[in-house]
């Protein structure tokens, strides 16, 4: 596999409904490519010392400020591979933090979503994992908006890393 060349200020950042594997699939990128991984919701429970549930908790609009807060921080930082939450494509704000990095949408079949996560853990899927239909409908076109790439994942981790590395390739 070819690797990339990420010595100048590169980021890849990764977007995608809950559960499409943004997270698996980005610290293995980022271990591939020997660059710092950043995962949004790991960097805001690190910094908050609370989960995100208990974010939630307070309302949407006041995750989505912190949400803000953790990209405008993360993306100050070059090279690297960041794994946004699956709402983040909601704020403008948040794409334009992300706009000089390679937005790759990771897109997985629902029907795998809703049958391999655990939506307990999930703020906005806990309650209705059903949810998930509505969170894509309500975003899939701010997905493809944003991306430069989309990028299914519906086989293994190494596939869909393969995929991303030949995909960014063509931008380099």
């Amino acid at each position: 596999m070819k690797v990339l060349n990420m010595n100048k200020n590169y980021q890849i950042a990764l977007i995608g409904m809950p559960g499409s594997g943004k997270t698996t699939v980005g610290r293995r990128l980022s271990s591939i490519l020997d660059v710092p991984f950043f995962d949004v919701d790991e960097f805001i429970r690190n910094k908050t010392k609370k989960t995100i549930d208990e974010l939630f908790l307070k309302g949407e609009e006041y995750f989505r400020d912190i949400e803000t807060d953790a990209l405008r921080e993360i993306s100050k930082i070059s090279p690297c591979v960041i794994s946004t939450g699956g709402g983040a494509v909601t704020r403008y704000e948040n794409m334009e933090l992300l706009s000089k990095a390679i937005i790759i949408y990771l897109y997985r079949p629902l029907q795998n979503i809703i049958k391999d996560i655990d939506c307990s853990l999930r703020p906005l899927l806990k309650n209705n994992p059903d949810r998930v239909f509505e969170l894509y409908n309500e975003r899939k076109n701010l997905y493809e908006k944003y991306c430069n790439f989309k990028v299914i994942n519906d086989k293994t981790i190494d596939n869909a890393v393969e995929n991303i590395i030949e995909k960014v390739l063509k931008i380099l």
